[in-house]
């Protein structure tokens, strides 16, 4: 397991594995030991959490994790996943590079998410000063920028 964020933040373990073989194997996925980012101790299972994702009809049950030290408490996700996010991120890179060059959303997309996503997007490209939009999504994506929260 490798934590996306700095042990003062939110932890969350990615793991490597799909929506698929988590919805197949449920709780009893191989879930793999995790080491504490602060204080470097293995951490101790600490039950699961139910997670939902675009990509599957019900929740997954996600692996939690304690520090037996400092007692902090990490979740895991499946890697390619922002935490409080239920599309993946080449979900979003694709409808987002869909309607900036062809202006329309893909087929069957939720229009509202979509826009959701396309404000925080123009947002965030605008205090950085990005004259293209698309090249400035291509960047975002390649550095796997989260550009809302």
């Amino acid at each position: 397991c490798r934590s996306t964020a700095p042990s003062n933040e939110r932890m969350i373990f990615s793991i490597k594995t799909t929506i698929q073989d988590l919805s197949k194997s449920g709780k009893a996925h191989k879930w793999k030991d995790c080491e504490c980012p602060s204080c470097l101790r293995k951490m101790w299972g600490h039950g699961f959490v139910l997670r939902y994702f675009s990509e599957c009809e019900g929740g997954l049950f996600l692996k939690r994790y304690r520090c037996p030290k400092c007692g902090v408490v990490a979740t895991t996700r499946p890697e390619g996943y922002w935490s409080r996010i239920r599309s993946s991120i080449a979900t979003i890179y694709r409808s987002l590079r869909s309607r900036l060059n062809l202006l329309t959303w893909p087929e069957g997309f939720p229009r509202q998410r979509g826009s959701h996503w396309l404000r925080r997007f123009v947002a965030l490209s605008k205090m950085e000063l990005k004259p293209s939009l698309p090249a400035f999504l291509e960047f975002c994506f390649s550095q796997q920028l989260r550009f809302f929260a």
